[in-house]
């Protein structure tokens, strides 16, 4: 469970990383010029290998405990939503309310796994 937790913690790091830049420096700077390989692809090939080998990891917790408000869907849909966040925070085209609900959704599952584990953690 320490693997799951440090790496639920450091994809929500990242998460928030990346809505902070895109919220103060994408969408505040107007003259703002996306650089793909010098920010894009380094920070989406941070986030896309730690949330490939978060996946069966968190379906491996949700399978053996159950949760009642967070479902193996939710965090597949993660997966994708934590590529949206990787790559569309650094152009300033993308929608500011989509991005947000983005943002918002992986937060969601994210910190609703952490609060899981804690959970299970107290019942053993």
């Amino acid at each position: 469970m320490d693997t799951l937790k440090s790496l639920t913690e450091e994809l929500l790091a990242l998460t928030e990383e990346a809505e902070r830049y895109y919220i103060e420096v994408v969408k505040q700077d107007s003259t703002y010029e996306v650089d793909f390989h010098h920010q894009v692809k380094p920070f989406a090939d941070k986030v896309q290998p730690l949330a490939s080998k978060w996946l069966p990891i968190a379906k491996a917790f949700l399978v053996k405990t159950n949760p009642r408000d967070l479902h193996v869907s939710q965090l597949e849909q993660t997966v994708e939503n934590l590529d949206v966040v990787a790559i569309k925070s650094f152009y300033p085209s993308s929608g500011m309310k989509r991005q947000r609900e983005t943002f918002k959704s992986v937060r969601y599952v994210l910190s609703g796994l952490l609060a899981e584990m804690e959970r299970a953690a107290s019942e053993q």
